[in-house]
């Protein structure tokens, strides 16, 4: 109940209080005597999410799950193995991909972990660590793999445009990517301290946000999700575009030739396409749920299932990039190929594929 004396101050979240003293909420996505229950399904917990949407589909998401964490595990585990080799490891970054290869090894662990949340939501100790424990840690992995891929293009374009050498400070990198990890701790905080296991309206537990009592922690949430979203999308997209134009412009100078500079700018994309195909991902990886869940603040009712099962996606698509990471990194770059193909896990494959077809060739002569 409302009084309509108070001016409708007792309605939280701009509900109207009525002329029978109750409470009218103006948006879908507050519920409540006073309005006062996020029903915004684009701000739950992945699992939270997954409960809400239909029963049948749980096998789906399950095996989502499996497919990711498999082709994760081989992705970072290959990655891991070129990188920790002596003429990548020393260099600036070679120690950058390293922390973002564990890092992505604790999300795929993650990943699995969101199976038996999953099936055993009803159950109170894997309700809570669904609401509080795994989204942070799974935050703090994705955010801090993301920018160990801009402490990258930095570094990348540092040494392409002012010179600096490529086998710069290791200590350096160390430090910045503990403070990356310290930033991305302090960042999702909210997950522990803000988040509340509630009623809905229908008598459900579901897991919110409580900003009503922490408004402060309501404005930082917003500075931060900018920062997680845009930030490393413009400097990726920066970054790729100084690099590009300097590598054109030394092209262009080396020659001595009248070439257009968009052409040479397209050459070299094309060549120098190692470089450039992760922020590309990144940033189409990224930037959906960025979009949706924050720059937008999109509500999403949880009996809107098709917008639902968009943000559970565009959650899921936020792991590729660490999924993928020797595809990524490794696979399309010369050097770092050749680097593999020196591994002990290269030479297995090798030696198990040529016994294969020299055992077929014996079974056909």
């Amino acid at each position: 109940m409302c009084s309509n004396s108070s001016n409708s101050s007792e309605c939280l979240n701009d509900g109207q209080c009525n002329s029978d003293d109750i409470c009218i909420c103006t948006s879908a996505c507050f519920v409540g005597n006073f309005c006062q229950i996020d029903y915004n399904a684009a701000r739950l917990p992945l699992a939270g999410a997954i409960v809400q949407d239909n029963p049948s589909t749980e096998g789906i998401y399950i095996l989502i799950f499996v497919l990711l964490a498999f082709i994760g595990f081989i992705n970072n585990i290959f990655a891991l193995t070129t990188l920790f080799r002596e003429r990548i490891r020393i260099t600036i970054w070679g120690v950058y991909l390293i922390v973002f290869s564990i890092l992505s090894i604790i999300l795929m662990i993650i990943i699995l972990s969101y199976i038996t949340t999953v099936v055993r939501y009803d159950n109170s100790t894997y309700r809570l660590l669904s609401c509080h424990a795994i989204p942070f840690l799974s935050l703090i992995t994705i955010d801090g793999g993301i920018l160990c891929t801009v402490a990258i293009a930095v570094e990348r374009a540092f040494i392409e445009c002012w010179n600096f050498n490529v086998n710069g400070s290791r200590l350096r990198a160390l430090l910045i990517s503990g403070m990356i990890i310290l930033y991305t701790c302090g960042s999702n905080l909210d997950d522990i301290f803000i988040r509340r296991i509630s009623n809905d309206p229908l008598g459900n537990l579901i897991c919110t946000y409580d900003f009503d009592r922490y408004p402060t922690w309501r404005h930082l949430d917003i500075v931060f999700s900018y920062a997680h979203v845009v930030i490393p999308c413009l400097v990726h997209l920066m970054c790729s575009v100084c690099v590009l134009t300097t590598i054109a412009r030394r092209k262009i100078f080396i020659r001595s030739t009248n070439e257009k500079l968009y052409r040479v700018w397209l050459q070299q994309l094309f060549i120098h396409r190692d470089f450039f195909i992760p922020p590309i991902c990144i940033i189409l990886c990224t930037l959906p749920h960025g979009i949706l869940g924050h720059l937008l603040e999109t509500c999403i009712p949880y009996s809107d299932k098709f917008k639902l099962r968009l943000h559970i996606s565009f959650v899921l698509l936020l792991y590729i990039p660490q999924t993928l990471s020797f595809i990524l990194y490794i696979y399309p770059n010369e050097i770092y190929w050749k680097e593999f193909q020196k591994t002990i896990i290269y030479r297995t494959i090798c030696c198990y594929i040529y016994h294969k077809q020299e055992k077929r060739k014996r079974i056909l002569y």
